[in-house]
Order: structure tokens, then C-alpha cells, then sequence
């Protein structure tokens, strides 16, 4: 039942991360509106998930890696409102808690990932606009932490021991 809903929670991201890359090579914009349900989806079902496979400190790794990347961007927002949206910083803040259900190193490796994802679709704006370029960062961030969940469930499983 535990390995269900850590799938479920992966589903519930990859639903989300679906429709926020769509919304923001359209629009420019990730909505709220998605992200943070499908986030709230995430984390109750991982904190289910946890409970059942009489493991808490897993979702704590979660969590705890959630939070600590969203203190550092929430800090990083506020310092460079113009070089970031704050929908980007929801969108990370919630593959971070998809990704540090395998360990607060693999929410980094996960946005590490979507950075080198999208550097490309970046340098090319950057030539083509100037320091003035504004890049649609979340089809980036969602690949690179598809990238990474992918690898942890093959390599480790659902419920790694």
C-alpha cells in the first residue's frame, strides 16, 4: 500500500508538472492554482505513505529538504524579484518534496537537474535578447526532476530501505 501511494504522489507531480510546463511556455506564468494542490496532493500522500511503511523520518527528509529550499529562494525572491518569478519558486519548492522523499541531497540534485535542463533554452534567449531575456524556466525544472525521480525509482525503488 506504501509503494501505491508514493506512485500516487509521483502521478499527482507528473499531472501537475504537465500543466505548469503547458501554462508556462503559453502564458509565461505558473499557476498557483496548480502548483500548490498538487503539492498539498504530494505531501499528504507521502506523509501516507511514510505512516504505513512505519517510516516518519522519510517524510521528514522531505519536508525538511522542502523547507530549507524554500527558505534559500524565498531569501533569493526577495533579494531579485526581477530575475525570478514566484511561481518558479513554488514549482521547486514542490519537486523538492517529491525528490527528498529519497534524501534532502537528491530535492538539490533534482533542481541542479532542471537548471541544466533549461540552460540551453536560456543561453539561446540570452543571445537572442540581451540581459533584458525572460526564460520560461518550469519545462526545465520539471524535466530535470523527472530526471531525477525516474532514476531514484529505478535505482532505489518507491521505498527505498
Amino acid at each position: 500500500m506504501s509503494t501505491l501511494l508514493v506512485w500516487a504522489a509521483v502521478t499527482a507531480w507528473g499531472a501537475m508538472g504537465v500543466y505548469v510546463m503547458v501554462a508556462d511556455l503559453r502564458s509565461g506564468r505558473i499557476p498557483r492554482r496548480a502548483v500548490w494542490p498538487a503539492g498539498a496532493a504530494v505531501a499528504v500522500l507521502l506523509g501516507g505513505a511514510a505512516a504505513l511503511a512505519g517510516d516518519p523520518a522519510r517524510f521528514g527528509w522531505a519536508v525538511g529538504a522542502a523547507t530549507a529550499i524554500a527558505l534559500a529562494l524565498e531569501l533569493a525572491y526577495r533579494r531579485w524579484p526581477d530575475r525570478m518569478g514566484f511561481g518558479d519558486v513554488r514549482l521547486i519548492v514542490v519537486n523538492s518534496l517529491l525528490a527528498g522523499w529519497w534524501g534532502p541531497a537528491w530535492a538539490l540534485w533534482a533542481l541542479m537537474a532542471g537548471a541544466l535542463a533549461q540552460w540551453p533554452a536560456a543561453v539561446a534567449a540570452l543571445v537572442r535578447h540581451g540581459r533584458s531575456a525572460r526564460v520560461r524556466w518550469a519545462p526545465g525544472l520539471v524535466t530535470g526532476t523527472a530526471a531525477v525521480v525516474a532514476w531514484r525509482l529505478w535505482a532505489d525503488g518507491a521505498l527505498p530501505s
